[in-house]
């Protein structure tokens, strides 16, 4: 059964009809209000644990010392999977205020995968979201066509299901182009996870479980070294297999990124289906 979140103002006739269609086709429907923090907490994985309300670099750091303390709670991984992954947002006449909430929600489609879907009038749908959201799955305006809304959603929740089967990789890189290649590359195979620096990417690593870390070596501020140093010091990710990423493929360089003992190294100019194959290679090794 899929778990969709359902982001509303208030419930009302209309909407409350969607509602009931989509209970009726099996999907397990909760409600929320527009509100970071309500939406959050659907999304924490204990609901004493306040890290979402800091600083996300002090909120990594704790979450290292915490997991370091404690250990790992297999436990905990259940409530990560079980999260829903499917969101859909029903304006009702709120106006660009909610950008707060729109801007939460587009770092949760890039960073943890959800499907983002938004009804409303034509009016609503250009004032409140735009035109160029490329970070909503899909945008249809009322009166809905629930037979259509429906089978989508049946699409996208099949989808979710046969991510959790894929393996999964974590892409650290600052540029946002690059990341974007490879995430676009990598996606038909893998349920992927970007992070557009190393202090963003230790804070995915705290909430989220994967298989392999592709992880760029020259980053400002913390670099790719030092970001595998901060993954191999935290018991919870000291075994996930770190590949580094890099644009130099001159001896020297190689020889500098193969000090840190990285799995693999990956070069930035290799064609885009030697890298798929590259990646291929290694999960099959593994099995």
């Amino acid at each position: 059964m899929s778990k969709i979140l359902f982001i509303t103002e208030k419930v009302s006739f209309i909407s409350e009809g969607i509602i009931n269609h989509l209970k009726a086709q099996d999907f397990e429907v909760l409600t929320v209000k527009p509100d970071v923090t309500a939406i959050s907490n659907f999304l924490k994985e204990d609901n004493g644990n306040e890290e979402d309300a800091i600083d996300p670099e002090v909120a990594a750091l704790l979450s290292q010392q915490e997991s370091s303390e404690e250990g790992s709670a297999p436990q905990e991984e259940a409530k990560k999977d079980d999260i829903p992954r499917i969101f859909i947002l029903y304006l009702q006449g709120e106006d660009n205020l909610m950008i707060d909430v729109l801007g939460y929600i587009r770092d949760l489609v890039e960073d943890r995968g959800i499907r983002f879907f938004v009804i409303g009038t034509q009016e609503e749908l250009d004032t409140v979201v735009g035109k160029k959201a490329d970070y909503v799955a899909q945008m249809y305006t009322r009166p809905v066509d629930l037979a259509e809304l429906i089978k989508r959603l049946q699409k996208e929740g099949e989808a979710v299901d046969k991510l959790k089967e894929f393996k999964s990789i974590l892409i650290v890189d600052d540029d946002a182009t690059a990341l974007r290649s490879m995430k676009s590359l990598l996606s038909t195979r893998y349920k992927i996870l970007v992070a557009s620096s190393g202090m963003n990417a230790i804070t995915i690593l705290a909430k989220n479980k994967v298989d392999l870390i592709l992880l760029d070596f020259e980053m400002p501020i913390v670099n790719g070294p030092k970001v595998l140093e901060m993954i191999r010091s935290d018991p919870n990710t000291a075994n996930i297999p770190v590949m580094f990423l890099t644009a130099k493929g001159d001896k020297r360089s190689i020889m500098e990124v193969l000090r840190f003992k990285p799995e693999k190294y990956l070069l930035k100019t290799m064609l885009p289906k030697d890298i798929l194959d590259s990646i291929d290679d290694f999960f099959k090794t593994r099995h």
